[in-house]
């Protein structure tokens, strides 16, 4: 129930530019460089499950004998032999069924492979995403900012005209604009390299779209027994596994001989009789019944079922570490929120007793410069709380 929520907090208008974290799945599923490539494996499995499922061709022969040389000449003899024929093989012991099957789970395994790799794509997304996020938020924050303190230096501006305030303060603060406005100018151009990469990412110009900020309580147990029913890449080793052991079953089918079915038309010396006839030809397994592919394939799949171990404990560790970090991440940002309530009742009561001539110039700005270092880490809380939701829940196996 819980990770139903990965998208449903997000909305999925997509206009002007702007892209919600949904529609960019869309897209990476469809025009991401990596996703592409891995795509086309499930093409080359294709291929070998067409290939495994066809049937051996006949061979067709023609022999002609009894023809004597002498002075030049080309003739008949009394002996002559015309034999025309089609040889048909044929395997026994359903090895054909069997190397189906073996490359039908296969190419499944390439597909489960595939749609892993979306997954770890859109994760390493989803950290580009809530990142631009942020530092767009930062801009935007500077941007307000800069507004509110141009108020306060024309305020402040006027009370110089008067006599009010001294040379040396309106300097200060004019300092403090300029430094507002280089703040502005780096945040901007670390945001524009976010959208860079997400252009990288989505093959076209994009801006994230806002989120809701709903941060979810997470049952860990439940995401421990989602992600092991879930992640493709534990399904694709069960496949492999399915694959090896058709293809175990096709080495021990070996041991069943094949045949060679012979349909032969003849016609003997000058006057042509015809005659038809059938043979049928067996291949003995006697030396070689494929001894050594057996033991290389009962390894592989006994390598398979380790694999399989490892991948379920890795996605588990991947499971709690993601959780981890999330419950971190929350609990620093519950912390924010309150302290983001002291920071602004302490920036307002400076404004106020600034305003009033009862604080030093040197003392406002130190709380300006106190209270923007403060929303910077109080944004990035906020968005890396998000992120690691996210995470948590493509992690865990959520639908993509």
């Amino acid at each position: 129930m819980l990770l139903v929520v990965l998208f449903a907090i997000v909305g999925i208008c997509f206009a002007d530019g702007n892209i919600s974290f949904k529609k960019a799945i869309e897209i990476i599923k469809e025009k991401n460089y990596d996703v592409k490539i891995s795509k086309l494996e499930i093409k080359k499995a294709e291929g070998s499950l067409i290939q495994a499922s066809l049937l051996q061709n006949p061979s067709l022969y023609l022999n002609y004998t009894g023809l004597t040389f002498g002075k030049n000449i080309i003739y008949d003899t009394n002996n002559t032999l015309l034999s025309i024929g089609i040889s048909q093989p044929i395997e026994l012991g359903g090895k054909r069924k069997y190397r189906t099957l073996s490359a039908k789970y296969t190419m499944e395994s390439t597909q489960y492979q595939w749609k892993e790799s979306i997954r770890s794509v859109i994760r390493d997304f989803a950290s580009l995403y809530f990142q631009s996020l942020a530092d767009r938020a930062y801009v935007d924050y500077l941007e307000q900012d800069l507004k509110d303190f141009d108020q306060i230096l024309l305020i402040q501006s006027k009370r110089r005209e008067l006599g009010f305030l001294s040379l040396i303060d309106l300097l200060k603060l004019k300092l403090y604009k300029g430094e507002l406005e280089d703040a502005i100018k780096v945040a901007r151009a670390t945001y524009q390299k976010d959208l860079k990469d997400i252009s990288f990412y989505l093959g076209g110009v994009y801006e994230p779209e806002e989120v809701q900020e709903n941060m979810l309580e997470v049952n860990i147990n439940e995401l421990l027994e989602h992600s092991i029913k879930k992640r493709e890449s534990i399904k694709a080793i069960e496949k492999q596994i399915d694959s090896i052991n058709y293809q175990i079953k096709l080495l021990k089918s070996y041991s069943i001989p094949d045949i060679t079915v012979n349909v032969e038309y003849d016609a003997f010396g000058v006057q042509y009789k015809p005659g038809i006839g059938f043979g049928l030809s067996i291949n003995l397994p006697v030396f070689d019944k494929r001894q050594g592919d057996l033991l290389t394939a009962v390894a592989t799949k006994e390598q398979l079922m380790i694999s399989l171990d490892r991948t379920i404990a890795s996605v588990k560790t991947e499971v709690l570490k993601a959780y981890e970090d999330y419950e971190t991440n929350l609990r620093i940002y519950k912390a924010m929120l309150e302290r983001k309530r002291v920071m602004e009742d302490i920036l307002e009561r400076t404004k106020k007793a600034y305003s009033i001539g009862g604080i030093s110039t040197l003392d406002f700005l130190d709380t300006l410069r106190t209270y923007r270092s403060f929303m910077q880490s109080f944004i990035q809380s906020k968005y890396n709380t998000l992120k690691s939701l996210y995470y948590l829940l493509i992690t865990a196996g959520s639908e993509l």
